[in-house]
């Protein structure tokens, strides 16, 4: 067994020493951040010693993703616009959060298919009706069809 301690604590200071460096903080600016001496963060660092829990909670508060540093999972911990994301997404009503989860659906959805803004229809080339009018002019149109077109007159209609 303590072979694999050993072989863990090595596997766990490589991924410290990445995410540090990912992080863009020194050894020595981790020491000074998290109130212990540079030699001890060498020493988790090269796996000679295990970080505790007050050490770990410390990374997290630096931007260190302390979840992959001991599991290799990246992704558990959000970045800062994730995070800013999640404060808005929870500010809003429950509507606008339905509608912002469709929104980044389709848009994910867009992104995974290749497609681009290019792609998109532009705002000259969609018919915009006014919403209740859609509703209305399906079935004046309905109606006329069934009604061999003897249904209202059209505003065209009318003038002539």
């Amino acid at each position: 067994m303590s072979s694999n301690k050993t072989e863990f604590l090595t596997i766990l200071g490589d991924r410290l020493a990445e995410e540090r460096g990912r992080c863009g903080h020194t050894q020595k600016s981790v020491a000074d951040q998290l109130d212990i001496t540079a030699r001890t963060q060498i020493k988790y660092e090269i796996g000679e010693t295990a970080p505790d829990a007050y050490y770990l909670h410390g990374l997290g508060e630096i931007g260190v993703d302390v979840t992959y540093v001991l599991t290799g999972v990246r992704g558990s911990t959000p970045t800062q616009q994730e995070s800013e994301l999640i404060a808005c997404y929870r500010a809003v009503d429950a509507t606008l959060r339905s509608s912002l989860v469709q929104l980044l659906t389709g848009l994910s959805q867009m992104s995974k298919s290749g497609k681009t803004k290019r792609d998109l229809p532009s705002a000259s080339e969609v018919k915009r009706i006014r919403p209740g009018r859609q509703r209305k002019a399906s079935a004046d149109s309905a109606q006329g069809a069934s009604a061999g077109e003897s249904g209202p007159a059209t505003s065209a209609q009318t003038r002539e």
